[in-house]
């Protein structure tokens, strides 16, 4: 049962400009203390408990082989995280072609927008054995992910991004500052219209939040593929797994939305005061998203 009287405030990435716009043009305070500053509030973020609900299995026991692939916009393999375009052809970036798929000696790695690799074979007249490749051009790898989701579920992680404001990035926080490393939740406090928030990933999860789902879950870090872990168990605790896996018919996407805008601010809904997608825009949004898998 919930009272949303007693339920804590959430502040989603996608609230921001309207939360800069009360702040009068005047710069935005970051306090350098962890506590919020006078004036300031803490963001809170509702974590239902956990509970025998229904949810995504996810696989254990992978094949050893590992590898990423490309999807179907041509991409570069770089020497370094930089613009593609700044780089040489051949020693700083080589081409990958769409709808390939590359094996690896090492299981991908991440480090801000970009997935690291480490090739098991050369690339012809590439000089790079390693290096870095633009995130969303990926569209598999054996790092796992959201790759591995029935498409439903899959479509509705999308919108879920999408409302957060966030869309393809893993490494924003609050603000839409980035970090690079996901060796853990960067912990990095932003404050903006009166509000403080620990807000990082895709999904915008609080550091006291991803705490415990990751030492629930085993997480050992806070890369791509753990945080869409922590977000399936969320909405498995929020009862609405079976709900997101048929969310291609309209009742079960609406009655999604409705067991977790308490968790998320975004969505329709949430009882915390805060900027709103409405049910048509992200039904519309999801559809679109669908079509993709």
């Amino acid at each position: 049962m919930l009272v949303t009287a007693l339920l804590p405030l959430t502040v989603s990435a996608q609230a921001l400009e309207e939360l800069l716009s009360s702040a009068g043009g005047a710069d935005v305070a970051v306090p350098a203390a962890p506590q919020a500053e006078e004036g300031f509030k803490d963001a809170e973020q509702y974590l239902p408990p956990n509970n025998n609900e229904p949810g995504y299995e996810w696989e254990t026991h992978r094949n050893q082989d590992h590898f990423f692939y490309i999807g179907g916009e041509a991409t570069f393999l770089k020497s370094g995280p930089g613009q593609a375009a700044d780089l040489a052809t051949g020693s700083g970036k080589c081409p990958l072609e769409p709808n390939t798929l590359y094996k690896t000696s090492a299981k991908p790695g991440f480090a801000g927008e970009h997935m690291t690799v480490q090739l098991a074979e050369p690339l012809s007249g590439c000089s790079l054995n390693k290096g870095y490749i633009y995130m969303p051009h990926v569209s598999s790898s054996s790092a796992g992910g959201a790759w591995e989701l029935p498409r439903n579920v899959h479509a509705f992680l999308d919108t879920l991004a999408y409302a957060e404001g966030t869309r393809e990035r893993y490494d924003y926080v609050f603000t839409f500052a980035t970090f690079n490393s996901y060796a853990d939740h960067p912990r990095i406090k932003k404050c903006a219209g009166k509000l403080c928030s620990t807000a990082a990933g895709r999904y915008q999860f609080l550091s006291k939040t991803w705490d415990p789902l990751a030492s629930e879950l085993g997480l050992p870090d806070f890369t791509p593929p753990n945080q869409e872990k922590a977000t399936l168990e969320i909405i498995r605790r929020a009862g609405a797994y079976n709900n997101v896996a048929k969310s291609g018919v309209y009742e079960n996407f609406t009655s999604a939305l409705r067991k977790l805008n308490t968790t998320w601010a975004s969505l329709p809904g949430s009882p915390y005061g805060q900027p709103t997608h409405s049910t048509a825009a992200l039904w519309r949004y999801y559809k679109a998203a669908l079509a993709k898998y």
